[in-house]
């Protein structure tokens, strides 16, 4: 399992089964198009990793491993609107665990308050014992720096279609 974050400067994230540390920024700082995929591909596997279908987290275990990585304002809205309960919910629905394979951001704009515009493309492998399927979903996102860390402040993405399943992630 992924580790949570915390609302320290350096703070450390399983990423692949190892350990890295996501290094403090400075208000004013440009953001690397590295730190915000490494932020990004934290806070997605967090999110999305489900390796036991049968007894997946619980809603308030994604979110409380999520909060780091968002800024307060967008966390509190996708609780309102129990965002983070749809991998688990796919997962335990068609018997399979989802892993994060990669990200991919392209920046898109620089805004004027500081905060940089992406698209993504995250990679996703859906599978059991028997078969294994992979999944792309396209997304936008801005990141900025809250109290020297790296925040995400908005994640919009369509949702995929998700073999075995009327919905999807």
């Amino acid at each position: 399992m992924f580790s949570g974050a915390g609302a320290c400067n350096k703070e450390v994230v399983k990423e692949n089964g190892e350990m890295t540390e996501r290094s403090p920024v400075k208000e004013g700082d440009a953001i690397k198009l590295g730190e915000a995929e490494k932020l990004f591909k934290g806070y997605y596997s967090a999110r999305y990793t489900i390796k036991d279908p049968a007894n997946p987290p619980t809603f308030d275990e994604i979110a409380k491993k999520i909060k780091g990585y968002l800024s307060e304002d967008e966390y509190n809205a996708q609780i309102l609107n129990r965002f983070y309960s749809m991998p688990a919910l796919v997962a335990k629905e068609i018997k399979k665990s989802i892993e994060v394979q990669s990200v991919k951001l392209e920046e898109q704009s620089i805004n004027e308050d500081g905060t940089v515009d992406y698209t993504y493309t995250t990679v996703f492998k859906v599978y059991d014992e028997n078969s294994s399927k992979i999944y792309k979903k396209e997304g936008e996102l801005t990141i900025t720096i809250i109290d020297n860390e790296l925040k995400v402040t908005r994640d919009w993405s369509r949702g995929i279609k998700i073999d075995g399943l009327d919905g999807g992630l």
